[in-house]
């Protein structure tokens, strides 16, 4: 399994997909993710050095629209969707419920991932934090929870560990909530429910 829900939980223009240079604007993602849209929205959350405002999202998901090359309408807002749903809409970034040591990122990717994901951006320092004790899982996870490579995880796990979905013709398709659903499932090996559809809707228009 690789996410697990870590709290709760037709086409639309608006993003043009054209190439690498891609990007979302501050604008979608407050229709996207309102309750992040003020700056000041993480003040009431119960764990606000965790929690991130739109204004600081963008940034990380435009750099890793750029870095990674997830240009597609589709993908993007499947990305979006799920990650907002991991994260409770940005406001928790290691998981609390119920607590895995090492768990965690904007998309709560599992310890084994995790590790991955370091490894492949900080082998150095990854390689030096590796161990089996809470301290140390928790340690490799801190190396992936800046804004960048948090919100990042997710397009990283598409690229490098769900590579049959990503750029496809017949997977992640823009509009298209079956194959949300399908890549959720069968992409990532989560659970469906009617709240990711929900959150997956209200994405998908905004962009």
């Amino acid at each position: 399994m690789y996410f697990i829900g870590s709290y709760w939980f037709g086409l639309h223009s608006g993003l043009c997909i054209r190439d690498s240079t891609t990007a979302i604007t501050l604008d979608q993602l407050n229709k996207a993710i309102p309750v992040r849209a003020s700056d000041s929205s993480c003040s009431s959350v119960s764990t606000p050095d965790e929690c991130a405002p739109n204004s600081r999202a963008v940034k990380a998901i435009n750099a890793a629209i750029s870095k990674y090359g997830v240009t597609q309408r589709g993908e993007i807002v499947a990305l979006i969707s799920l990650m907002a749903y991991e994260s409770a809409n940005w406001q928790y970034n290691v998981n609390h419920f119920p607590g895995r040591p090492g768990q965690g990122t904007r998309a709560m990717l599992m310890y084994n991932f995790i590790e991955q994901y370091a490894q492949a951006l900080y082998p150095s320092e990854a390689t030096l934090a590796v161990g089996s004790s809470t301290e140390a899982l928790n340690n490799v996870r801190a190396l992936v929870l800046n804004d960048n490579d948090s919100f990042g995880s997710a397009f990283w796990y598409l690229v490098n560990k769900a590579s049959g979905y990503h750029a496809k013709a017949d997977k992640l398709r823009s509009g298209n909530a079956d194959d949300f659903k399908d890549y959720i499932v069968n992409g990532v090996g989560a659970g469906w429910d009617d709240t990711r559809h929900t959150i997956w809707e209200t994405v998908n228009s905004a962009f």
